[in-house]
């Protein structure tokens, strides 16, 4: 007599209910590391372009623009910290983002962009 293998139904439903909520997970919080990247980015071609030799004020006004563009809103370009390294100019800002998960779960998501990664 030969014994089946194999996953039942319930263990089917339980593993593609995992599957699903992973995604959704997944599709959430996919946005924020996009603006993150985006916020990267942009902070290196400000500190590689003659905008970055500017004065701080020069550089913030630069990122406004980059961030209008780009339709970036979880940071402002007074976040943005300007450090002379040699001859480099490097760009940090700090920032958080929550994010609403369902229900009254949220993920809370702090990044640290800079043009010196």
């Amino acid at each position: 007599m030969n014994r089946q293998r194999g996953v039942t139904f319930i263990g089917m439903m339980f593993i593609a209910g995992l599957i699903v909520f992973a995604a959704i997970i997944g599709l959430k919080l996919i946005p924020a590391y996009i603006e993150y990247a985006t916020v990267v980015n942009i902070l290196r071609d400000i500190a590689h372009s003659p905008e970055g030799r500017g004065s701080p004020k020069d550089i913030q006004t630069s990122f406004k623009k980059h961030a209008q563009i780009d339709a970036i809103e979880t940071i402002k370009a007074e976040d943005i910290e300007v450090e002379k390294d040699g001859d480099q100019v490097v760009l940090r800002a700090n920032y958080s983002v929550k994010i609403k998960l369902f229900g009254n779960l949220s993920a809370c998501i702090d990044f640290t962009p800079s043009s010196g990664n």
